[in-house]
């Protein structure tokens, strides 16, 4: 008979705290403790699921009774450390607070505290999902978690705890399980598909660890799915098994709705609802699509993003330049309205229509993100027609009132930045000299210039102005917009709605007269 099969994810969880994926602040911390004995009576460990919280917790109970710890970590080779992992320790015992949760299930775990250990130094006792207690059961637990004998150990884990009592998180030492970032799971997913000698391409890889949401469990159990199917794990094959809209469909659409091509927003959404795809889970896809757009917007990628992205963060960051954050946010507001809308939809097909459209459109003309649009608009119009040699004639002919030499030698003119890229510069300068003021500025929406005024603007309420005049950032903004090329420059907040923003509507008035002389009135010339 064959050995009876295991689930990936059983078999990768960890058995030591080197083992273990992320969460390398909490994973020092415990080994620390268990090398120095300083073992606290009871922890809570938080955090989303399938990030370590039960896997930290077994690795610490059998570390803190382990005859032979080496380096914090247990050995796994002592009688004690067998006797846990195989789940016959009369020291170790492991709770499930959803189905466990009557006061009656706590009273009976805690008669048994007054009896030591057996084997090991400690009795733990492991409760998960313990926010799931009900408030009968919480008080019965909270005179022993107060004051515990002092063999005893409690290790408590939860996906909310803002469910639980103060009373319990005032006697806890509490550890904050995050996310496990993408590299990481895609490295370990490597390491699980070679030891199984499955080939597995790096893009399905990583399209796992996208839909995992880093969760290691999650992205194990995709990986399951795609090796059961037989052959090499492909992207194609992991979109398949999610029931996920193709990577390059998603790609096309967010290029069509930059280029506010609506026709072709619409044949790509019947392209979708003739491959299949469930209109939720392609709505939840573009949404995280334009969201990582709008990080590498504001952000960038560090470098090693950029080797471990390749290809595929290149092309998203070549897409995201066609996007202006205003445009991103309204972008984003839609989709997940829609998200939502499809759940209670007769046709879920008309609200992925309509929210594709209205992304192609411009916002309502009472919007002040619609005239931010424009603005930006404006100005990648007036970009592309510099990048294509045009000017006036005005700049072509001789200066006022200077005779005009026949044949003379044109001196060569430097020209001079425009207002958009003197931002650029000046942000790139901030982040990199003062990284914590640039995470302010890059948060709000940029109004763009008039008259050598560079303005940010602020939501009605927000804290941000007071903060960044207390560290000088007005000032410090000035002095990069100066060395940006912009002597002249002066850098302002505004806050949205106030009577200071009445002047936007001209001023977009005024560019677009100008755009309209230039491009409709045969007035210009091309070099």
């Amino acid at each position: 008979m064959s050995e009876k099969y295991q689930a990936l994810y059983r078999v990768w969880r960890p058995r030591t705290f080197s083992e273990m994926v992320g969460q390398e602040a909490i994973r020092k911390t415990l080994r620390n403790q268990v090398r120095t004995g300083r073992i606290a009576h009871a922890y809570l460990f938080c955090g989303s699921r399938g990030t370590g919280k039960t896997s930290a917790a077994k690795i610490m109970a059998r570390a803190i009774n382990c005859l032979d710890p080496r380096d914090g970590d247990p050995c796994g080779e002592c009688e004690s450390c067998r006797a846990i992992l195989a789940e016959q320790s009369l020291d170790v015992y492991e709770m499930d607070a959803a189905s466990n949760s009557r006061v009656e299930e706590i009273r009976e775990l805690l008669e048994k505290v007054d009896y030591p250990p057996q084997f090991g130094k400690y009795k733990v006792y492991i409760i998960d999902e313990v926010h799931m207690l009900s408030n009968s059961a919480f008080n019965a637990l909270l005179k022993t978690l107060e004051e515990p004998p002092s063999y005893m150990v409690f290790i408590l884990a939860t996906t909310e705890p803002q469910k639980l009592l103060p009373t319990i998180l005032s006697r806890c030492q509490r550890f904050d399980f995050g996310r496990i970032p993408e590299k990481d799971i895609v490295a370990r997913l490597r390491q699980a598909a070679e030891k199984a000698g499955v080939e597995a391409e790096d893009s399905a890889l990583y399209a796992i660890a996208e839909a995992a949401e880093g969760g290691m469990r999650d992205a194990f159990s995709i990986m399951d799915m795609c090796m059961g199917a037989g052959g090499a794990v492909t992207e194609a094959g992991v979109r398949t098994a999610l029931g996920s809209a193709d990577r390059g469909v998603l790609l096309e659409l967010c290029g069509k709705i930059a280029d506010r091509d609506s026709a072709g927003c619409l044949r790509l959404t019947d392209t979708v609802m003739r491959e299949g795809w469930d209109v939720q889970v392609f709505l939840k896809d573009l949404t995280a699509l334009m969201r990582r757009m709008m990080t590498l917007l504001l952000c960038g990628a560090d470098a090693e993003e950029e080797n471990a992205g390749g290809e595929r963060l290149r092309k998203l960051k070549a897409l995201s330049d066609r996007f202006s954050v205003p445009w991103l946010m309204r972008v984003l507001e839609i989709l997940q309205k829609a998200e939502g809308d499809t759940r209670w939809a007769a046709s879920p097909r008309s609200v992925l229509e309509i929210a594709v459209l209205s992304c192609c459109q411009r916002a309502g003309e009472e919007d002040l993100r619609a005239l931010l649009e424009r603005v930006a608009d404006l100005e990648a119009q007036v970009e592309k027609l510099k990048t294509e040699g045009v000017r006036l004639p005005a700049e072509a002919a001789a200066p006022s009132g200077a005779p005009a030499e026949k044949n003379a030698p044109r001196p060569a003119k430097r020209p001079r930045p425009t207002e958009n890229e003197v931002w650029k510069k000046a942000m790139q300068k901030m982040r990199e000299k003062d990284p914590e003021i640039y995470g302010f500025l890059a948060t709000m929406t940029y109004g763009g210039c008039v008259e050598h005024d560079y303005r940010l603007l602020l939501p009605p309420g927000g804290a941000e102005r007071a903060i960044l005049q207390e560290k000088n950032a007005l000032e410090t903004m000035e002095a990069f917009l100066h060395e940006a090329g912009d002597p002249d420059a002066r850098f302002e907040i505004l806050t949205l709605g106030s009577r200071e923003n009445a002047e936007w509507d001209k001023m977009v008035d005024r560019n677009e007269k100008m755009l309209a002389d230039l491009v409709g009135r045969d007035k210009l010339i091309v070099t």
